[in-house]
C-alpha cells in the first residue's frame, strides 16, 4: 500500500449535505432512509455503479469494507492505492474521491448522517473518540483475511436487518453498528501503532490545525471584527473546513484546554496588549474586541484573569499619561 500527499482541494468541490445528494453524485439509487444506509456493491448486479467519483466534500460518516481488487482512494490529504481487502472512511468536512477498476469485485459500506448519530445515544457517546472519524486520521488501511471474515459477518447482519420489515429494526441496527465501530477501532489502533508515517502525519497535522486556528482568531481580532459570532468554535471550525468537535479534541490534545478557552485566551492576550501599550479607554478597548458594553468586557476580563481591566492597568503601574508617544 502506498500513500502520497494530495494537493489542496479546489473551490469548485461540491459540498454534499445529505445522502440523497451523495448517491446522486456517484450515480446510484437513492437511500431507503434519509439518515442511514447500508449497501453491498457487486458490479455484476449494479452495472450502473459509478467507478469514478469526482472530489466532493460531505457531512456524514461512512465505513467501507473493500473485499477484493485494485483501487485508488483519496481521503483528505492522502492518496492511497489498495490491492487487498481494506477499510476506507468518510468523516464530515472531508474531501474524498475514488477511482475503481471495471472488474472491481465487491464491497460493503454503511453511511449515516450526524442527525442519525445524535439521535442514538450509543453512537453519540463513542463517535468523537474514534480516531478514524477524526479528519486528519481518516486514512484507509488494509486488513488480514480473518479480520475480513469478522467484519463481513457484521455488515451482513446489518444489511439483513435494514432490508427487513421489523418495526424495531433500527434498535438492532444501532447495536450492530456500535459493535462494528469498536472492532474497527481495535484494528485501526493496531495498524496505526505499526505505521510510523501515519503517526508522524497525525502529530504534524494537529499542530498545523491549531496554528491555523490561532491565526484565524488573531485575524478577526486585529481586523476589529465586531461580530462576536465570528469568534465561536462553530464558525471558526467551518472556516478551517473541520468539525467543531474535532477542532475541540485537537486543541485539547495540543494545549490541554477547550477550543472556546483557546479563543478566550487569544482575546485576553489582545486586551492585555491594548491595556499595556495604548491610551485607549477601557470602553474603546471593549468595543474593539467585540463587546457591546464595557461592563461585559469587564466581566469577561475578570473571569479570565481574576482582576478587572482597570486594576490590571493599575497593577502594571500604567496611567493614560504613560501611554502617550
Amino acid at each position: 500500500m502506498s500513500r502520497t500527499k494530495q494537493q489542496p482541494p479546489s473551490d469548485d468541490i461540491p459540498y454534499l449535505r445529505d445522502l440523497v445528494s451523495f448517491y446522486k453524485h456517484v450515480k446510484a439509487r437513492p437511500p431507503l432512509h434519509k439518515d442511514f444506509d447500508i449497501r453491498e456493491i457487486d458490479p455484476e448486479v449494479l452495472k450502473s455503479y459509478d467507478y469514478v467519483a469526482r472530489p466532493f466534500r460531505h457531512s456524514f460518516y461512512c465505513i467501507t469494507l473493500f473485499l477484493q481488487g485494485d483501487v485508488t482512494l483519496n481521503a483528505g490529504f492522502w492518496k492511497t492505492r489498495l490491492s487487498k481487502p481494506a477499510l476506507y472512511f468518510k468523516t464530515p468536512c472531508q474531501v474524498v474521491s475514488w477511482m475503481k477498476p471495471q472488474q472491481w469485485l465487491k464491497e460493503y459500506f454503511i453511511v449515516f448522517t450526524e442527525n442519525f448519530m445524535l439521535s442514538h445515544k450509543a453512537l453519540a457517546e463513542i463517535i468523537f473518540d474514534l480516531p478514524f472519524f477524526q479528519l486528519e486520521k481518516a486514512i484507509p488501511f488494509e486488513i488480514e483475511p480473518e479480520e475480513v471474515e469478522l467484519l463481513t459477518g457484521l455488515y451482513l447482519q446489518i444489511l439483513k436487518e435494514y432490508q427487513s420489515d421489523n418495526a424495531d429494526k433500527f434498535e438492532l441496527i444501532v447495536s450492530y453498528v456500535h459493535t462494528l465501530l469498536i472492532h474497527v477501532r481495535r484494528l485501526y489502533n493496531k495498524y496505526a501503532k505499526a505505521d510510523e508515517t501515519l503517526t508522524a502525519h497525525i502529530h504534524q497535522h494537529e499542530y498545523s490545525l491549531v496554528e491555523k486556528f490561532r491565526a484565524l482568531i488573531r485575524k478577526h481580532i486585529i481586523a476589529d471584527d465586531q461580530d462576536r459570532r465570528h469568534r465561536t468554535v462553530k464558525y471558526l471550525a467551518a472556516q478551517l473546513s473541520t468539525h467543531p468537535n474535532h477542532l475541540n479534541a485537537v486543541v485539547k490534545r495540543q494545549h490541554q484546554k477547550t477550543a472556546i478557552a483557546f479563543i478566550h485566551e487569544q482575546i485576553v492576550h489582545e486586551a492585555q496588549s491594548l491595556l499595556n501599550q495604548t491610551e485607549l479607554s477601557i470602553k474603546e478597548i471593549a468595543f474593539r474586541l467585540g463587546f457591546n458594553e464595557s461592563s461585559h468586557f469587564n466581566h469577561f476580563f475578570k473571569k479570565q484573569t481574576r482582576i478587572t481591566p482597570a486594576l490590571y492597568r493599575k497593577e502594571k503601574g500604567l496611567s493614560f499619561s504613560q501611554h502617550s508617544l
